[in-house]
């Protein structure tokens, strides 16, 4: 007999049988509701129950931490999309949906394990501030946090660097264990996007902010901050997508995508693992050598090295693991 797929409008009895499922084992949370997805447009509401119904096992490991998650539990109501992301594309493009669930539940259970749970819960509502820099012309750039929000295909959260009123560069990353474990049981750091602003000024804006960052350039910098964070959080690596694997929903989007990941992680000094993606230390404090660098140039190397330094003193004391 062949399964049917029950219609658009009936979502909200889907969700009312998955949360019924779920109550077998445990009962739900008082604030979740058969009817909480209902602002959902038809589509969405489509491939959350198709997803369901392709995935089942997946769905109900997933929808089970998610209610019981002190982090999640009450941010699906304004992010519905969490409920779907174990459906479609994320983080690497060779994972499968149970091994997105896999990953989605390290990444939430570790920052709850760290205490880090309130701060991420800020972050999905609104950007927090993690640092502010004081810039070479006196402007003042910002690094904020989302969580959930930027860039829900290639990670969980998202360092923005804004300057002059734009956000010029985002990271977007998540905390696992799962991918090709080498770590003897240690999670990792894995970045999934770096992304330039879209503005028609873009281009412009950057090389500007490279200079009034006393030479740092905006992607660089945030790619140093995350490993700083996965050095705070007790890391063993940092793995950078490649090119091949970074998420790209369609073909047209893929050609056009101009970032070469690969040509600035070998710059970093990151090397290549053997499922394509690459790989690199953690960052406990600036690696800047102030001695290598030319004489006339050592003022500079040292405004930025100072700049590092605050930014990583400011930004990290938000993820102290408690």
């Amino acid at each position: 007999m062949v399964a049917t797929l029950p219609q658009v409008s009936d979502w909200s009895g889907t969700w009312a049988d998955s949360a019924a499922m779920l109550a077998s084992t445990s009962p739900l949370p008082a604030r979740w509701s058969a009817g909480m997805f209902d602002h959902i447009d038809a589509k969405t509401r489509f491939k959350l129950m198709l997803g369901r119904w392709l995935f089942p096992r997946a769905s109900a490991r997933w929808l089970r931490f998610v209610q019981h998650s002190d982090i999640l539990a009450d941010a699906i109501h304004t992010l519905p999309v969490v409920a779907g992301k174990v459906y479609r594309p994320y983080l690497s493009r060779h994972l499968r949906c149970a091994e997105r669930v896999d990953v989605l539940i390290e990444h939430y259970d570790f920052l709850s394990r760290a205490g880090l749970g309130e701060l991420v819960r800020r972050a999905a509502l609104g950007d927090v501030a993690l640092a502010t820099l004081t810039c070479k012309s006196g402007a003042l750039a910002h690094v904020l946090l989302s969580a959930a929000r930027d860039g829900h295909r290639e990670g969980e959260l998202c360092l923005k660097l804004r300057y002059q009123d734009e956000t010029i560069f985002a990271a977007s990353f998540v905390l696992i264990a799962s991918i090709n474990s080498k770590g003897g049981g240690q999670p990792a750091l894995m970045v999934g996007r770096l992304q330039g602003s879209s503005c028609p000024a873009a281009r412009d804006l950057v090389r500007t902010a490279t200079r009034d960052l006393f030479g740092a350039r905006p992607g660089t910098l945030l790619i140093a901050l995350a490993r700083h964070l996965a050095d705070r959080l007790g890391c063993a690596r940092v793995m950078l997508v490649s090119n091949h694997n970074r998420i790209a929903i369609n073909l047209w989007r893929r050609w056009h995508i101009s970032a070469d990941y690969d040509q600035l992680w070998r710059e970093l000094g990151a090397t290549q693992r053997a499922d394509g993606n690459f790989e690199i230390a953690p960052l406990a404090a600036p690696d800047i050598d102030i001695e290598s660098v030319p004489s006339k140039k050592r003022a500079e190397a040292r405004r930025k090295l100072a700049l590092l330094e605050n930014l990583f003193a400011s930004a990290g004391a938000h993820f102290s693991v408690r």
